[in-house]
């Protein structure tokens, strides 16, 4: 009898974690039914699906089937307009009714929505085992402290809207009650230790997604000549959109950066590539290429995100993982920094802290964006060292993935035969 998995896609680069874990749990366990969830549709801001092309069977959610509207990008307003506990036993009855009977696992890659820990709570109810493996750095283990004046009332009021039953608890990442949580390295296993977790719950894997990666990063950069343009990479983050930062206060560093790009192509010359963030659309940046006066193009994340880097020499952004694999490739990394005080929580503000203390060049105007692109040198290029990346990476050796479906597929075994077949 074969065994059962469904994978959980949440948007992102979810999808393309999941259908490497596929692909290597098919070897492992031999026969294997994959079932898809997309929970994307239930993302309050940005819309769409995941990308997937595994074998697996897709259902795609959908918020009208338990009857909720989209009525706030706030995930506990919505759902308190939308019934608050009345709702959550329909999200319950519905991660039930899709999931059907017992699976040899259930694997994640993110835990934090509504619908998210209804499917694990169903899982349990059903005796699934439940996986979530952390796909990617920056990850906030524990409790967050909240800066923005509105986050400060919703989290003062969490726990009476808790006490009272109108809303559920929502638990820190990875904390949604799994049976093995894979992270990237021993410093997050420590961290997850720390903040209450077992540690026989927890195994080092790495990042799958980073096993592409680790073909490309012995590769030099890309000789241009000295006569071609330099090639600079901007990864554009919707922070200001999806509340995570003040929007004015985005849009005036981005802007600063632009600025700078300006004048530094009139010093030497240069050509920029805007790469959009996968839950963002042109539109988001806009406002950028109308006022970026040097050549430039968009990409619209149609090819893997280290191919875009390997195709360029300077890589700019703000805190976005993709200048840590840019560090990875080893490319020269130029950090923008977002004042800390404009995050709407402390554990996104680390992330831009590790950022600017990676050892990456920094610019924190347009003035300093210029002079940092126009002394940018070809020959000898400034380069985070690798060690400095092992707490958030852990080990890029291309074996990743074999480590983390490994560690599912030990779980799966200890659980005995396939579900539905007796001993």
């Amino acid at each position: 009898m074969s065994r059962s998995i469904v994978l959980m896609g949440t948007g992102g680069s979810s999808g393309r974690t999941l259908e490497a874990l596929e692909q290597r749990l098919s070897v492992m366990l031999g026969d294997v039914r994959f079932q898809f969830v997309d929970t994307q549709p239930f993302n309050l801001r940005t819309e769409g699906h995941t990308a997937y092309h595994g074998k697996g069977r897709r259902f795609d959610t959908n918020m009208a089937d338990v009857g909720m509207r989209r009525l706030s990008s706030s995930l506990s307003a919505n759902l308190l307009l939308n019934g608050g506990p009345a709702m959550m036993r329909r999200l319950d009855a519905y991660a039930e009714s899709i999931l059907g009977k017992r699976h040899d696992a259930i694997v994640m890659v993110h835990d934090r929505v509504y619908i998210e820990q209804a499917f694990v709570r169903a899982a349990a109810r059903l005796g699934t085992p439940s996986v979530i493996v952390q796909e990617g750095p920056f990850v906030h283990v524990g409790a967050d402290t909240p800066q923005n004046p509105v986050l400060r009332i919703k989290h003062a009021l969490a726990p009476l809207l808790t006490r009272t039953g109108l809303l559920p608890a929502i638990s820190s990442y990875g904390f949604a009650g799994h049976d093995l949580a894979v992270v990237p390295s021993k410093s997050y296993r420590q961290r997850y230790i720390v903040a209450g977790m077992e540690p026989d719950r927890i195994a080092i894997g790495g990042v799958p997604r980073y096993d592409q990666i680790a073909e490309l990063a012995a590769r030099p950069a890309p000789s241009t000549g000295e006569s071609g343009p330099l090639q600079l990479l901007y990864l554009f983050q919707p922070f200001g959109e999806h509340g995570k930062v003040n929007p004015q206060t985005a849009a005036k560093v981005q802007l600063a950066m632009i600025e700078g790009l300006n004048r530094a192509g009139q010093a030497r010359d240069i050509h920029v590539t805007i790469r959009i963030h996968p839950r963002s659309t042109a539109d988001s940046v806009a406002h950028l290429t109308s006022a970026l006066h040097v050549p430039h193009t968009l990409d619209r994340c149609q090819r893997p995100i280290e191919q875009a880097i390997d195709a360029n020499e300077l890589v700019l952004g703000h805190y976005s993982s993709g200048l840590l694999e840019a560090m990875i490739l080893s490319r020269s990394v130029l950090c923008i920094p977002i004042p800390a005080a404009a995050f709407a929580e402390q554990s996104e503000a680390g992330k831009q802290g590790w950022m600017a203390q990676s050892g990456a060049a920094l610019a924190h105007d347009a003035a300093e964006v210029a002079a940092a692109v126009e002394r940018y040198d070809r020959g000898a290029p400034d380069l985070v060292p690798p060690s400095a990346l092992e707490d958030e990476v852990g080990e890029i050796d291309g074996r990743a993935t074999d480590r983390c479906a490994r560690a599912i597929a030990d779980l799966i075994e200890s659980r005995g035969p396939p579900c539905g077949q007796t001993p």
